[in-house]
């Protein structure tokens, strides 16, 4: 076989200075590599002390070699060069080249990571909480229990108040599966009601006092019961982690994001979907013990107001501390009664006859 001499530049591991090199054959299984000055210095390397580094695009190969030396080559790699992966790389670099190849890749790419975050994540996400253990959710709940209770204030309610509530939720709500129910000030999050994965729901006390009647606030319990049961919260946070985990195949960063978890578990919303499967939840429970759909419809709406109004002042306001905290807020508004959701709860009572 014909060969020839390639120009290179060589690194030899023991200092940063790059060589101008000349490679040649010796033989089938090894290449000289000349260098310095006047080219008078050699170094004998086989095949198999190489490495070869796959270029992208314009970039030329590079190989690695023993005693951490480097070839990088100003040129694709000649015939001559018996490297057992050569073939092969050279085939993705000129696929590398293709513009058609480069376009359809990026499109596949896109595709395929639309598919995965919209269909793929949240179906394992949906497997994977449900086999998790009790420990599991209640390591991570009680994380979040906490972040919420730090970011809270101790409740106002009157504890004959408190007692009433609790137990109507475990006359109406609760049934085999009774979560621990706790009343906080809400302080930033303002009224809302919160379902935490170690079987916890947090109820403010804005929210007690923007009810008009129990059968209000029981809609409301049922809802983040069957948030619990279903297990909405960790199944939100582990899509987001999965995404988190993408982010960091890309990246390389995976700072926090294990830690995040807890924070995630109260703080994201809710997808429609869950939302909705938590709603048909609690209007079940409701037509079950007779109690009319239209206390929670009501509820939600007042809520979508007081929202609303809410929205208005901040929209109206010049502060930017102001802002500053709505946005904060934001992210533990959880479960926005939005007009879709209202309508389907007042539609549900009429298709149960």
């Amino acid at each position: 076989m014909k060969t020839s001499v390639v120009n290179a530049t060589y690194y030899d591991g023991k200092v940063s200075k790059p060589f101008v090199a000349q490679i040649s054959a010796d033989g089938e299984h090894a290449v000289i590599v000349r260098y310095g000055q006047d080219l008078e210095q050699t170094q004998h390397y086989t095949y198999q002390d190489m490495t070869l580094i796959g270029a992208l695009g314009d970039i030329q190969p590079v190989i690695e070699l023993k005693d951490d030396a480097r070839l990088e080559f100003h040129q694709p790699l000649p015939e001559w060069f018996n490297l057992d992966v050569k073939s092969r790389w050279h085939s993705i670099w000129k696929l590398e080249r293709s513009p058609s190849l480069i376009i359809f890749s990026v499109i596949f790419v896109v595709a395929f990571a639309f598919v995965l975050i919209k269909w793929g994540i949240p179906a394992a996400s949906h497997v994977v909480a449900n086999q998790l253990p009790e420990t599991a959710l209640k390591s991570w709940g009680d994380q979040a229990e906490k972040y919420i209770i730090d970011m809270t204030e101790p409740t106002k309610l009157p504890q004959a108040r408190q007692d009433k509530l609790k137990q109507e939720y475990q006359q109406l709500v609760a049934e085999n599966r009774p979560a621990k129910l706790l009343f906080r000030g809400g302080g930033s999050i303002g009224a809302n009601a919160l379902a935490i994965p170690n079987n916890t729901i947090i109820v403010t006390d804005e929210l007690v006092k923007l009810a008009k009647n129990d059968y209000e606030l029981i809609g409301v319990l049922a809802h983040e019961q069957g948030h619990l049961v279903q297990r909405h919260s960790l199944q939100q946070s582990l899509s987001g982690l999965g995404i988190s985990i993408i982010l960091l195949m890309i990246t390389g960063d995976g700072s926090d994001i294990l830690t995040s978890l807890p924070v995630a578990a109260v703080g994201a919303s809710y997808s429609r979907d869950f939302e909705s499967e938590a709603d048909l939840y609690a209007l079940k429970q409701l037509s079950k013990h007779q109690i009319p759909t239209a206390h929670f419809a009501n509820f939600l709406q007042r809520m979508e107001d007081e929202a609303d109004g809410e929205a208005a002042k901040e929209k109206g306001a010049k502060d930017e501390t102001a802002k500053d905290q709505r946005s904060w807020t934001d992210f533990f508004e959880s479960h926005p009664a939005t007009k879709a959701r209202i309508d389907a709860v007042r539609n549900y009572q009429s298709h149960q006859h």
